[in-house]
């Protein structure tokens, strides 16, 4: 029986979805990987040294956390290429966790998703892409805010495939950067019940401030690798604050809260109206 055109298609659609999934994938994936997802500038890098400075003083641990070493400890998703099968610091007892800038993946069955006000994001990720050469100086924020590739449009479809299109049987988890910022003894304590460890709160207490801003624009200067020095203008570090898009001119603001006003609802974000 010869296949129709549509039912061809169909497959080869599939095939191409299937691969363009598979990218944001380690080669040696595993089903109890945990993936923690977020729009860039959201606050991953910074989650990501609070996760390991809590194992670190957990289990008593003598390596120092820093931009040379976390890449190590909790990996950025590299597609097609191996991972480490331990846990970070190779603990066996603990799931591989990945950082990932990823859109939505059926193959992501275990999701930390970090999501972050629009409005900081869209000046932070500006600041950032600038200090980097990825944009000139003088780009303008609004039309940065435009932009197909970086901007509020962006941030939209990144952040809506992950509340719209999740499929039965993976378990995603929202936290919020705010809430990280307002109480982060508690949300770190529950990030951690979620990767299978109860850490006592003055551990946690320990953690945080190991991966204060301070400490952590400290770390960047001493530990980033000469070239990344010579290609970044800035710190990676910036504000590290909720300042609601303080920073953007009041069209901008009201261009970004437009866009996002339906899915920030559902997440939790109040603009007032």
């Amino acid at each position: 029986m010869t296949n129709s055109p549509s039912t061809l298609f169909n497959r080869f659609k599939n095939l191409t979805t299937s691969i363009k999934y598979r990218r944001s994938l380690p080669q040696n994936h595993m089903v109890e990987d945990i993936f923690l997802v977020s729009y860039p500038k959201s606050g991953n890098t910074w989650i990501r040294f609070l996760i390991a400075n809590a194992i670190k003083v957990h289990y008593q641990i003598e390596r120092e956390i820093n931009f040379f070493s976390i890449d190590d400890i909790i990996p950025a998703v590299q597609g097609f290429t191996n991972l480490k099968p331990q846990g970070p610091f190779g603990l066996t007892e603990l799931s591989r966790i990945i950082k990932s800038h990823a859109a939505y993946n059926p193959y992501y069955y275990r999701t930390i998703l970090i999501v972050r006000d629009p409005r900081d994001v869209m000046v932070s990720y500006y600041y950032y892409l600038k200090s980097c050469c990825r944009i000139t100086e003088n780009y303008p924020l609004t039309d940065f805010i435009h932009h197909e590739t970086y901007g509020v449009d962006a941030w939209v479809n990144h952040t809506t495939s992950w509340f719209y299109t999740v499929k039965p049987g993976q378990i995603v988890q929202l936290f919020l950067y705010e809430e990280f910022i307002q109480e982060p003894v508690k949300q770190l304590g529950q990030l951690m019940n979620l990767i299978g460890l109860k850490i006592e709160e003055s551990n946690l207490v320990k953690a945080i401030e190991l991966s204060s801003k301070e400490n952590m624009r400290k770390s960047f200067k001493q530990h980033t690798s000469t070239y990344l020095t010579q290609i970044y203008k800035g710190n990676f570090v910036r504000r590290a604050e909720v300042t609601k898009g303080q920073e953007l001119c009041d069209e901008d603001k009201k261009i970004i809260e437009e866009k996002t006003k339906d899915i920030a609802k559902i997440i939790g974000y109040n603009y007032g109206f």
